[in-house]
């Protein structure tokens, strides 16, 4: 068995052969087959909204962690360089009895 090669030579023959196909099909089974993939597509929209809205959430959440985990990165790199200035010395006493 040969090597399969996808080109657009080879998409293009592909795909003139199927409407070359779909021509000479009867009618009423022409209308059968666009009525059973419009069936299909009705049928897969409701699986492809929620796989997409999944796909959408999922980025959005990426997205938040990251800009959550650049923000933790960044207090910490300040907290790092930020130093208090050294307290004045404590006056010293002397006990008075």
């Amino acid at each position: 068995m040969g090597r399969v090669i996808i080109n657009r030579r080879t998409t293009a023959r592909a795909l003139r052969t199927v409407l070359d196909l779909a021509d000479r099909l009867h009618r009423g089974a022409l209308l059968v087959l666009v009525l059973v993939l419009v069936g299909l597509a009705y049928a897969a929209a409701p699986f492809l909204v929620a796989l997409f809205t999944a796909i959408v959430t999922a980025v959005k959440a990426a997205v938040f962690l990251a800009g959550a985990a650049t923000l933790a990165r960044l207090a910490v790199k300040a907290a790092a360089e930020f130093r208090r200035p050294a307290s004045p010395a404590a006056p010293t006493t002397t006990p008075t009895a």
